[in-house]
């Protein structure tokens, strides 16, 4: 018997199910959702705990990606907001603002299935296009002058794989995906194509600079952004 739902911090949406015969919780991924089977008479405080007690292991083996109704997307300098719509049932439908950008999922759509998960990533990267300068480059200006770099201009880039560039002539291009990045990677991202303004490349020289530049942490941040799971599809 469905007991209801409950939105979790880190977990998101969980469906909780009370299965009589049981004498133990137990909690799977299904359709980008966690299903929790809990005893007869548990109280809510206690699903709670258990979700809290079980959140590593689920994390762990969480699907790729998945999405669902009521999630909100938070990132420096913008939210997106996750919801139902019903004016174009079929389709998901996106407005780009800031700080609240919004993505509408239509009422004939089912969250479980994988066409609906890329149409939301879809609309995630599109809104991202949009807004990107807006979001990135006040921060990167911010960060090249406290660092006393001066490129000779700011882009906004496509790519995915390539997530910046720093040119011969001193221009700075940034990924439209850095939109997804938490504060610390995109500062990594930054600092990285300012350091090629000095140096252009990759040698001893470059990387001492770089480290200098993050307050040793370079080795770290490289380790998180090569193991970072991007909330979109990266092409």
């Amino acid at each position: 018997m469905v007991l209801g739902e409950l939105t979790h911090d880190t977990l998101g949406r969980v469906v909780v199910t009370m299965r009589r015969n049981s004498s133990r919780a137990s909690a799977r991924w299904r359709g980008g959702v966690v299903r929790l089977n809990v005893p007869a008479g548990i109280r809510r405080s206690r699903i709670v705990s258990i979700l809290d007690e079980l959140a590593p292991r689920l994390l762990a083996v969480r699907p790729a990606l998945s999405y669902f109704e009521g999630q909100t997307l938070s990132f420096p300098g913008i939210k997106v907001e996750i919801s139902r719509q019903r004016l174009v049932p079929d389709k998901v439908v996106g407005r780009a603002s800031l700080p609240v950008s919004t993505v509408g999922v239509g009422s004939a759509l089912d969250f479980d299935l994988s066409s609906t998960t890329r149409a939301i990533s879809d609309m995630l990267l599109g809104i991202a296009r949009r807004v990107a300068a807006d979001v990135l480059l006040p921060d990167a200006r911010t960060c090249a002058d406290r660092l006393g770099k001066h490129p000779t201009g700011w882009a906004i880039s496509t790519g995915h794989r390539v997530l910046g560039v720093c040119d011969s002539r001193g221009t700075v291009s940034l990924s439209y995906i850095l939109v997804f990045l938490p504060a610390e990677l995109r500062e990594y991202v930054i600092c990285h194509e300012l350091a090629h303004l000095s140096e252009l490349n990759h040698s001893p020289r470059f990387h001492a600079l770089l480290d200098g530049y993050l307050g040793g942490r370079e080795a770290i941040l490289s380790a998180r952004l090569k193991s970072y799971r991007w909330p979109v599809f990266c092409r």
